[in-house]
């Protein structure tokens, strides 16, 4: 009799959980397919919201503690975030979202701080370069307060510093152009203190525009093995970089750049790492020149053309999306565009290249794109 009110006992548990999880999915997947909300919980934003600011379903709260303007037209922003947040690996990125003139707005950018920062006081560091006729940037020194909140993803990014492939006397060449010092600076305060290896850094920016230049001089005077130069772009030309092979070249900066070191550590035998950081170009708004594109869709990639919108390319290649009316009214097929540039169909409006939800059968592909549904 104890065994079968057990057995008994058990079924109606699993039952009941089956239940929870079914009208949990059915719930989500409702949401999914009437708004922009990845599950039905994000119903609920605004009334959390009252109790903690910022909270939004799917990301991480972080609490602004300070803004300070820098050369350059820089900012420096520290942020501490909630604590479920995980400490980051020094080199990665994050994305940061924040409500804007009553919209949310998405971009990336690298921890410019150590995890060993993070670990001591639970902060991590952001150093941003704001353009002036940008949709996001120009605007953070203004709207972001001390103990304002903002939105933060988990830390990403494959832009790590490799000790696998070193040896006692490997050297390590860091190029950064820009704004892409802020991996290399991360990367420099976690991991000098433990290598002995040589490691150099040239730092490429226009004049009086180097961010951190106090930092790296006293981390070459505590390590031996770091030695760095601050260049601008014409210096930078005069004197080429003298790579050794088997060397590890990490860079960060405009494409150009990228390009050119690329070339040259493929020419002297040197291992190769770099960080993209630069807008995704239009590869040609004229509709009347076809151009071909690179889509990637939930990690699988597909070639879409300027002269289609992209549920029909997509379709046609059998990706796993959803058709609606096609119209751009029901909004069954929205997704959401991680990086790259389109254009709606309906407005004539060129998106920028951050993170937004956009609707497929309107949507005309300017640049290579990732997505997401």
């Amino acid at each position: 009799e104890i065994g079968v009110r057990l057995v008994g006992s058990e079924m109606c548990i699993r039952d009941r959980v089956y239940s929870q999880i079914m009208l949990s999915t059915t719930l989500n997947k409702l949401s999914v397919w009437f708004s922009h909300h990845s599950a039905f919980s994000g119903y609920f934003e605004p009334v959390i919201q009252r109790v903690k600011p910022a909270w939004r379903q799917g990301l991480y709260r972080a609490q602004v503690l300070d803004v300070t303007k820098s050369i350059g037209d820089f900012i420096h922003i520290t942020l501490q975030p909630q604590h479920q947040w995980r400490a980051h690996k020094a080199g990665q990125h994050i994305e940061l979202t924040v409500e804007l003139n009553g919209r949310l707005l998405t971009r990336i950018f690298t921890i410019a701080s150590s995890s060993r920062q993070y670990a001591k006081d639970k902060t991590i560091t952001l150093v941003i370069k704001t353009h002036k006729f940008g949709r996001f940037t120009p605007q953070l020194d203004k709207e972001l307060t001390i103990n304002s909140w903002v939105n933060i993803s988990a830390a990403k990014g494959e832009f790590v510093f490799q000790y696998s492939n070193k040896s006692l006397d490997t050297p390590t060449v860091m190029v950064a152009g820009g704004s892409g010092i802020t991996p290399m600076m991360s990367m420099l305060s976690e991991h000098l203190s433990t290598t002995n290896n040589p490691i150099y850094l040239r730092y490429i920016a226009p004049l009086n525009e180097h961010q951190f230049v106090e930092q790296l001089a006293l981390l070459a005077k505590k390590y031996p093995c770091f030695t760095f130069d601050l260049m601008t772009r014409n210096e930078h030309e005069l004197q080429p970089l003298a790579l050794v092979a088997k060397s590890e070249i990490y860079c960060c900066g405009p494409q150009g750049l990228m390009s050119d070191i690329e070339a040259l550590s493929k020419n002297t035998g040197a291992n190769f790492y770099q960080e993209h950081f630069s807008l995704a170009p239009i590869v040609n708004d004229d509709s009347s020149i076809e151009v071909d594109v690179t889509v990637t869709l939930n990690g699988n990639v597909f070639t879409a053309s300027n002269q289609q919108n992209l549920l029909i390319q997509l379709e046609n290649q059998n990706a796993q999306v959803t058709r609606g009316c096609g119209i751009g009214v029901c909004h069954q097929c929205h997704c959401t565009k991680k990086s790259g540039l389109v254009k709606n169909l309906l407005t004539g409006d060129v998106s920028d290249s951050g993170e937004q939800i956009i609707q497929l059968c309107i949507s005309q592909p300017l640049s290579n794109l990732e997505m997401s549904i």
